[in-house]
């Protein structure tokens, strides 16, 4: 069989038992057809790679000897894992991987799904293949740990629910880190490389579960401890998780960048439970987290029971008989993933149910860590059109001409179609042509998030970021904590329902410090509860006032009265291995400048907002990077030069250059050249009025006072000499004067004693003619407000007497 080309179609003929045996030359093919012989008819299946299982940073972590830890990368690893479907069937599914044969469940209908898998090694041809329910599953239960989260009050919650980000529709990115127990490593013998498959196939199969909601699985890395287990294993699920996730804080995030941890034990805890996970704690450093046993020979009902888990990390709730939830875009599947337990077979898909909580747990700030694309160079395995990541060379990736839906991208080529600027798979892309640098493509989802920006280069939305933990929020009333602000009342509102607030610390005081069941700081490891310290009260159970009757979640509660204040405390009934459900979340204010952190009140300054703060110049805040977010009109990264805001992750604030030249175009037209042509044309149809008073305003300095020559005389002043003015007539005749010289400019004579009326023109006519001897009654005309003065041109003057 060659494997030759980049983009290979192998098909493979089955019988119910054999399987053509093939090795893997020069690397899986991209897409694999194999038909299988079955007693019910033949199945065609068609298979595609899982291009996002394997991210390009995968590692591998085992221990030496002598305890020292080694990191392998997945330079090596063969990507030998398919999704796909079988031809004819709508809606069924395939998990499978050919690493060394063909290993894998298939999904016909409600009522038959297959497995298929090896009988032996690599050698050998022979193949199981068997209907599901022939394959023995223990009852499962789910021990579920709820890990309250933040919703916003009712106002903001519609606000939040008429933003226009499509959450729902835009695809989230789980970076997912197994690790598995010592007896786990010995249950496979100490093979590593087989126990690592073991795990890659399993996380292939979740992915598989979670695609139909908008999310994929990137197995970042295995750990596997060969040597010792790093904390220690209780068949207490609630005790191990506790360890778990303390570790994961203190030893594996500062090695690998992941979102969510899961430990696999090959032990058992005790009672029926299987696993356990924390109630929307995803991207949580603290909580983002969960413990499964490898209860069963398949991987079907792990992968099962692990998506379970993980649920419940993305907000998931237990699809409860009166929830009424149902499966019924999933094949008619008998058993719904979030299922508080399971019989016979495991459940298959995740229901309507399960799609409104993920909705509800990502409008209300849950999962910000999930909406970063994998960047092009930590995709695992060689470069290919047709992986959906666009990579060297490719300026669009749509993923295989069979499912390719995008009118931007030429699915053969990885090419963008002529005319075409960018690929619509990208929120930064409309209508095939980038948007504009600056434009909002990921509009904060709280007071605690940041928006993203629109590069106008790439037609992806930068990595999602937030405020860093310990920002002020609620006008300085508490603290923003992986993105949400939270507070004593949200929680109590998820609790107890609309109106419900905190209760009076005179509650906290009595109820925490008692140490049982309704008020406590944590438990023990033996099981029993601790009370809380004086300093600690408010950092251990909500207690509230107000609000329903009943909780929202359905457990049991204890109204606890304490003097004349109600105070409000639930008790929710989940097992007594089960870690309490109402905690105060970490991240919530317990007095001036502290936050709960482990069940303890300590200083916000622990979280490190003000230090990274002092380094934005006071013109910015800090993200979740611990780097700059700018205000607008300063530049990151430390906000002390100009610019157009935004940090260095989210992309800049810059408006459209286009659209920034019109602005200011029509901004010039309606400030300088409106205003000037409308005053241009006002001069122009007023010019004999505006004549008129410049000529007025020549004469002022010798017209403002008007005296006769006696008086002049009288006052031993005479008058200066001035040209004598035209003799205006009424009659059109010219008036021929005899020629005048230009006379001197006379120096302004000082005031009179006595001011004439500031209307010299109501003076007596004849005073006036007296004074200008010139003119004579006949002569003079009287400018009227209806009519213009009409002035006749004179004859022999100079230019400066004219002010017509």
């Amino acid at each position: 069989m060659a494997w030759a080309g980049r983009d290979r179609s192998v098909a493979l003929w089955l019988s119910p038992l054999t399987l053509q045996s093939f090795y893997l030359q020069e690397g899986p093919p991209s897409h694999l057809q194999v038909l299988l012989e079955t007693e019910g008819g033949p199945l065609f299946l068609e298979l595609q790679q899982n291009e996002v299982l394997l991210s390009g940073t995968h590692t591998l972590v085992f221990y030496l000897p002598n305890g020292t830890r080694v990191s392998e990368d997945g330079t090596g690893q063969v990507n030998c894992y398919y999704h796909g479907q079988v031809k004819g069937h709508l809606g069924s599914w395939i998990s499978a991987s050919a690493c060394g044969g063909l290993r894998g469940h298939l999904a016909v209908s409600g009522n038959r799904s297959y497995g298929v898998q090896p009988v032996s090694g690599p050698g050998d041809p022979r193949h199981f293949f068997f209907e599901i329910q022939d394959t023995a599953f223990p009852d499962t239960k789910c021990g579920l740990t709820q890990w309250t989260p933040v919703h916003p009050s009712g106002e903001d919650s519609s606000r939040l629910h008429r933003r226009k980000r499509d959450l729902v529709g835009e695809v989230k990115y789980i970076e997912l880190a197994i690790v598995t127990d010592k007896k786990e490593y010995e249950y496979y013998h100490g093979d590593i490389r087989r126990l690592q498959i073991r795990m890659l196939e399993i996380a292939n199969q979740v992915d598989l579960f979670f695609r139909p909601l908008n999310v994929r699985v990137a197995l970042v890395a295995v750990e596997i401890w060969n040597k010792m287990d790093h904390i220690t294993v209780d068949q207490n699920p609630s005790v191990t998780l506790n360890r778990f996730l303390a570790w994961r804080q203190a030893e594996l995030l500062p090695h690998i960048r992941h979102d969510n941890a899961q430990l696999v034990i090959g032990g058992n805890f005790e009672g029926s439970a299987v696993g356990m996970a924390t109630q929307a704690s995803m991207c949580s450093p603290e909580r983002s987290g969960r413990v499964n046993m490898d209860h069963s020979v398949s991987t079907l009902g792990v992968a099962s029971t692990i998506a379970h888990e993980l649920g419940h990390n993305l907000g998931m709730n237990h699809d409860t008989v009166d929830r009424k939830c149902n499966c019924s875009n999933l094949l008619q599947v008998k058993s719904c993933i979030m299922e508080p337990a399971t019989g016979f077979l495991p459940g298959l898909g995740f229901s309507s149910c399960s799609r409104s909580d993920l909705e509800t747990s990502l409008r209300q700030g849950g999962g910000m860590c999930l909406f970063n694309v994998p960047e092009a160079q930590r995709i695992f395995g060689a470069q290919r059109c047709g992986n959906l990541f666009v990579e060297v060379g490719e300026e669009c990736d749509c993923g295989l001409m069979e499912v390719c839906k995008d009118p931007c991208c030429n699915a053969t080529t990885c090419k963008l179609v002529p005319g075409a600027k960018c690929s619509s798979s990208g929120i930064c892309c409309e209508k095939c042509q980038l948007r504009h640098s600056g434009s909002v493509c990921r509009e904060p989802l709280g007071e605690c998030d940041l928006p993203e920006y629109c590069d106008g280069v790439s037609s992806f939305c930068p990595p999602n970021v937030f405020l860093q933990d310990g920002h002020p929020c609620k006008n300085g009333q508490a603290f923003c904590y992986s993105g949400d602000c939270r507070t004593y009342e949200s929680q109590c509102q998820v609790l107890w329902g609309p109106g419900s607030t905190q209760a009076p610390d005179d509650c906290f005081r009595s109820v925490n410090m008692k140490g049982d069941k309704y008020g406590n700081c944590g438990r023990n490891l033996n099981g029993t509860y601790i009370p809380c310290r004086a300093q600690d009260m408010k950092c251990g159970k909500i207690q509230c006032q107000g609000g329903n009757d009943r909780p929202l979640l359905g457990s049991n509660a204890e109204v606890v009265n304490h003097r004349e204040t109600a105070c409000r405390s639930a008790f929710f009934n989940l097992g007594e291995d089960i870690m309490d459900p109402a905690m105060v979340m970490p991240g919530t204010a317990c007095g001036s400048g502290k936050v709960c952190i482990n069940q303890k009140c300590q200083e916000v300054s622990a979280l490190g907002v003000q230090e990274c703060r002092r380094k934005c110049s006071g013109h910015g805040v800090c993200n979740s990077n611990a780097n700059c977010h700018c205000d607008p009109g300063w530049a990151p990264p430390d906000c002390k030069s100009s610019g157009y805001g935004g940090s260095v992750e989210s992309g800049p604030l810059e408006p459209e250059k286009d659209s920034s030249a019109v602005s200011t175009a029509l901004l010039l037209l309606f400030l300088l050249v409106l205003p000037l042509t409308i005053l241009v044309g006002v001069c122009y149809f007023k010019r004999s009025t505006l004549r008129q008073g410049l000529c007025r305003f020549r004469k002022a300095s010798s017209c403002q006072y008007r005296i006769s020559h006696t008086e002049a005389r009288a006052m031993g002043q005479a008058p200066p000499e001035r040209p004598r003015p035209p003799q205006r007539m009424q009659s059109t005749e010219l008036q021929v004067m005899p020629p005048t010289t230009k006379p001197q400019v006379p120096v302004k004579p000082p005031p009179p004693k006595k001011p004439l009326p500031s209307d010299p023109a109501t003076q007596d006519q004849e005073e006036l003619l007296s004074a200008v001897p010139i003119y004579t009654p006949q002569a003079v005309v009287f400018p009227s407000s209806r009519r213009p003065l009409r002035l006749q041109p004179l004859v022999g003057t100079s230019r400066r007497s004219k002010c017509n």
